[in-house]
């Protein structure tokens, strides 16, 4: 049986349309790699991308990343971390609060066009949004609609590199922010068919990367 592609869905009454975007210039933008970046009407007019880097459809898992990392790997720990256990970047020291563009794998990928949200940008995705599970092509995850112009991304529960690859169950996804009163951490975005919310965890381990466009 034939997959069908994500936008087919739009015409088969799923919840508020699975990808229902406006046809306009400034709501519709689309890159030459087919990401498209989706206005949900968010105060500060930033846009998200439809599909995880690393992806070439906006269910699929994409690319698996430790936090500030910009190459996938084949394994997630702290001594295969690029600053090791000790953090020598992104720590008290140096003051380093956010990703920098060179350790923005978004920003890389997309030669500067978009980049890792911060967690502020993942905290107004929940709050202007409404989240619902559903399933795409087989591939459950979290779909987040506008609470304005009902315009929809999907993230799949694509779990984490670290612990289960692909679990249908729950997925993590990078911010661009330090977790502030531990260095050795960052804020990410976890949604599970129970929840959707921020909290932090170790730098090392491999999570999905979704990007955003700011106004």
């Amino acid at each position: 049986m034939m997959l069908k592609k994500f936008s087919e869905f739009i015409t088969e009454g799923m919840w508020g349309s699975a990808l229902r975007r406006s046809n306009t210039s400034e709501e519709r933008r689309e890159d030459k790699d087919n990401t498209q970046y989706i206005d949900l009407g968010l105060p500060s007019g930033t846009l998200w991308a439809d599909r995880n880097i690393g992806a070439t459809e906006p269910e699929e898992y994409g690319d698996f990343y430790a936090w500030g990392e910009t190459e996938p790997k084949n394994e997630y720990f702290w001594d295969t971390y690029k600053w090791g256990a000790d953090c020598t970047k992104y720590n008290k020291k140096d003051g380093k609060n956010v990703l920098e563009p060179e350790d923005d794998v978004v920003y890389l990928k997309t030669k500067g066009k978009s980049h890792i949200p911060t967690k502020e940008q993942m905290r107004e995705l929940l709050d202007n949004t409404i989240s619902k599970n559903q399933t795409i092509n087989g591939v459950k995850g979290i779909l987040y609609k506008s609470k304005v112009n009902g315009n929809t991304i999907f993230l799949p529960f694509a779990g984490d590199y670290y612990n289960h690859i692909g679990t249908n169950i729950w997925s993590t996804y990078w911010s661009s922010s330090l977790d502030l009163s531990n260095h050795h951490n960052a804020h990410k975005l976890y949604n599970s068919h129970k929840t959707s919310d921020i909290f932090t965890t170790t730098r090392c381990e491999g999570f999905s990367v979704r990007g955003v466009k700011d106004k």
